[in-house]
């Protein structure tokens, strides 16, 4: 029998899959694309809450003056961590 707490961690997995590939199509597309772009914002509005407290601790690495914003990378790592926990429980 199927429990109904399965069905709230698959809804939850991909809720965070979805994240996840927001979070990779942001990144690729600000190479690319304008930040007021309205698919660019729309994306920015999406995972913003996600990704601005990685941010702030991207700001303390070292990066050697380069411009790279290692917060969209470190947010991905964690959410993929969370989705290996998650389907550990199913």
């Amino acid at each position: 029998m199927v429990n109904i707490f399965d069905y709230i961690i698959l809804g939850v997995i991909w809720f965070l899959n979805i994240l996840s590939w927001a979070i990779i199509i942001n990144a690729l597309l600000s190479w690319v694309m304008d930040p007021m772009h309205p698919i660019r914002v729309w994306l920015i509005r999406f995972i913003e809450p996600i990704v601005s407290p990685f941010r702030r601790i991207a700001d303390r690495l070292n990066t050697s003056g380069l411009p790279i914003d290692f917060s969209p990378l470190l947010a991905y790592i964690s959410i993929q961590l969370v989705i290996a926990i998650l389907q550990s429980l199913i």
